[in-house]
């Protein structure tokens, strides 16, 4: 057994060394092999993240959120690594970033902002799970509003809070017919994900694998609004709809990051 301990610790400490060397490849395989043998070491809730980070690098959320949903799992009372674990499962596919300085430009679809546009930036960010959006409403050219939104991503929810209470804007796993409900001015709102493949093509391009999101409010039942997440970029397109239509409300007409 002892032979066996000191093999997984050279696993861990090589994968570490080959991680902070930038050789993520030789990492994850050292990585792998430690968790295979300790999977309940205390160290291995640790590993998970540093593997679920190496594997979001390379594009694959699958394994990165395997990695994520274990730490959660088999280790329950770890505090801070199993909040970052819950955390970072929002985060591959990003259907909803929240770094420091990113933008978004929306406009009404049928004019394409000539009659309203939507400014957001992104103003205050602990990384990729709170920020503050500072939002600016335009009338044609005429400044008309501007407003302060804050989102969390915790507890398996996107929560978006602009004054009242927070609302669960996308929730854990992002499935299709994924289902949950919150109260809304003393009535039921309900979301589901229609699709979780939506192709979407609007101003600012042509997006796939979005996120198709019905929101219903039980007060108005035959009035249903649908919005559009798109990986690592966000919102992209809000409709407004019912049974057998679906018209364009706002798009995404541009998206970017500001340069500070």
């Amino acid at each position: 057994m002892a032979g066996f301990a000191g093999c997984d610790t050279y696993h861990y400490v090589a994968g570490t060394l080959n991680e902070d060397a930038r050789k993520p490849v030789q990492a994850l395989k050292h990585y792998e092999k430690f968790l295979a043998h300790r999977p309940k070491d205390p160290r291995s809730c640790e590993v998970r993240l540093r593997a679920a980070e190496l594997y979001r690098g390379f594009g694959r959320c699958g394994e990165a959120r395997m990695n994520w949903e274990a730490a959660v799992r088999d280790f329950p009372k770890s505090g801070a690594c199993e909040e970052r674990a819950r955390a970072a499962l929002l985060t591959c596919p990003d259907y909803f970033p929240l770094d420091q300085g990113r933008t978004w430009t929306y406009v009404d679809s049928e004019s394409r902002g000539q009659a309203m546009r939507l400014e957001w930036e992104v103003r205050a960010s602990t990384g990729s799970s709170r920020g503050a959006i500072v939002t600016t409403l335009f009338a044609g050219s005429r400044r008309n509003r501007g407003g302060y939104e804050t989102y969390d991503k915790s507890d398996w929810t996107i929560w978006r809070t602009d004054g009242k209470k927070p609302e669960p804007m996308l929730r854990y796993p992002f499935g299709q017919d994924q289902t949950w409900s919150e109260q809304r001015d003393g009535s039921s709102v309900q979301w589901l994900v229609v699709s979780a493949t939506a192709a979407v093509k609007v101003a600012a391009g042509s997006f796939t694998d979005c996120l198709k999101v019905r929101q219903v409010d039980r007060r108005y039942p035959q009035s249903w609004r649908f919005d559009y997440y798109c990986p690592d970029v966000g919102r992209v397109k809000t409709t407004i709809g019912g049974k057998g239509y679906e018209n364009p409300n706002t798009e995404l007409l541009r998206y970017g990051k500001m340069s500070r």
